[in-house]
This record gives structure tokens, sequence and C-alpha cells, in this order.
């Protein structure tokens, strides 16, 4: 972790970005656009996914693999791009979007600074991991920078409440395929092996307070300078009303 490769992924991931974003404000992209395209990464990096991750059945023929479900927080971000980009216009559209466009950018990035398959060049997994979570990286940011995600209080305890959600349902989700040795949104373990802070040194139920916490306060430092921006912006209209 954090050696070249792992560098020229992560400066690969930050370019990507930053030039689809470009291109974004530039075009004028709409949100249906801005959705194909991301739901075109979401098919490309599925696919090889499965392709890369199947088994053979005791029963015959093969099967995906447990731990390849798309349990993992950035994982269940495809159906919310899917739903993004065909659904119908409405309030849980817009409360997806809101949550998509802050969930999507810090697991992104907390998945390219950590690669759980590595960062070998030779590896499809690799491409797969980095080609899904730079696009979900421009993605989430696209949502915010074109004025379709709402970065306020409101959508900060809506958001945590439904991570928090998500958390105790996948307690259950690894509980129940424990015997494939599962580890969505890294509730059982940690994602990779001698991690500061994030393992399990001091028991599990350290770790798993410790992850959490984190989680809390990435999510409320991400929020703090939209917040400040709303609230100065609230008070000179005032002013000006005045």
């Amino acid at each position: 972790m954090f050696g070249i490769k792992h560098f020229i992924w992560i400066i690969m991931c930050i370019m990507f970005t930053i030039v689809m974003d470009y291109i974004g404000v530039k075009r004028k992209m709409t949100l249906k656009e801005a959705g194909l395209i991301m739901s075109f990464i979401c098919l490309l990096s599925e696919s090889s996914k499965i392709m890369c991750n199947m088994i053979e059945s005791s029963f015959g023929g093969m099967v995906l693999n447990p731990l390849a479900l798309p349990f993992h927080l950035c994982s269940m971000m495809l159906f919310g791009v899917l739903y993004i980009t065909f659904g119908k216009d409405g309030e849980f559209k817009d409360k997806l979007i809101d949550f998509v466009a802050v969930m999507g950018i810090l697991g992104s990035i907390m998945a390219i600074l950590i690669p759980t398959d590595g960062v070998e060049f030779t590896s499809i997994l690799v491409y797969q991991c980095f080609v899904y979570h730079g696009g979900l990286l421009w993605f989430g940011t696209y949502l915010i920078i074109g004025g379709c995600a709402r970065i306020d209080f409101a959508s900060y305890k809506r958001n945590i409440v439904i991570l928090l959600g998500l958390v105790l349902l996948m307690i259950y989700v690894n509980s129940i395929l424990s015997v494939y040795g599962t580890n969505f949104m890294f509730l059982t373990r940690p994602p990779l092996e001698g991690l500061p802070i994030i393992n399990l040194d001091h028991g599990w139920f350290v770790y798993f307070g410790t992850i959490v916490m984190i989680g809390l306060v990435v999510i409320s430092l991400f929020y703090l300078p939209f917040m400040v921006i709303n609230k100065r912006r609230r008070i000179h209209e005032e002013k000006s009303c005045d």
C-alpha cells in the first residue's frame, strides 16, 4: 500500500475526476447524461467482477462467490446510480442523490486509499476496483458541483441514519453468510492486516466502535464547510432583506 503503483492508480483516479468534472461543467452535462456514463461504468465493473468471481457449485456448474456480492457500501451505490439514471423523479430520488453524492465520494476515497484487491497492473480485479471507484468519485463530485445534491443539515442527519441502518443490516448479512467468510462494509474484520487504529488489537468491539466513530467524524468533517457556507449565506440574505 502507498507504493509507486498505488500512487499511479491514485493519480489516475484524481485526474479522471478532474477531467470529467471539467467536461461536465463545460458541456453543462445533464443528470441523465452523467447517469448514463456512470451506469456504463457500473455495468463494466460489475460484469468483470462477476466473471472473475465465479466458483464451482457443489451441485454442478458455477455460482458467484458470496464474497463478491454487492453489499459493500460502494458496491451498493450502483443500485443508487441506476435509480438516479432511470428511476422516477421525486422526493425519494432527491434523497437518494443526497446519499450517493456524499457516500460515493467518501466511500470511493477510502477504497482508493485502501485497495483490498491490490495494485498490480496485471489483475482485472484491480482495474475493476480503481475504474469503478474512480468513476464513483467523479459521479459524486458531479452531483454536488452540478447542484443536484443538497448538502445541508437535513441531508446530514438523514444520511447518518441511513448509514447506521446499513451497518445494522450488514451485521445480519455477515452473520447469515459467515460460513463463506464475508466481510461486507468491513464490519467483521479490517479490510487489510497491519492498519493503524483500524485493527483487532483490542478486540472486535473496540474495532467496531472505532470504524463507526471514524465514519461519523469523516462525514461530519465533509459536511462542515458546506454548513458554514450555508449559514453565512443565510445571514447575508437576512441582512440584505433588512
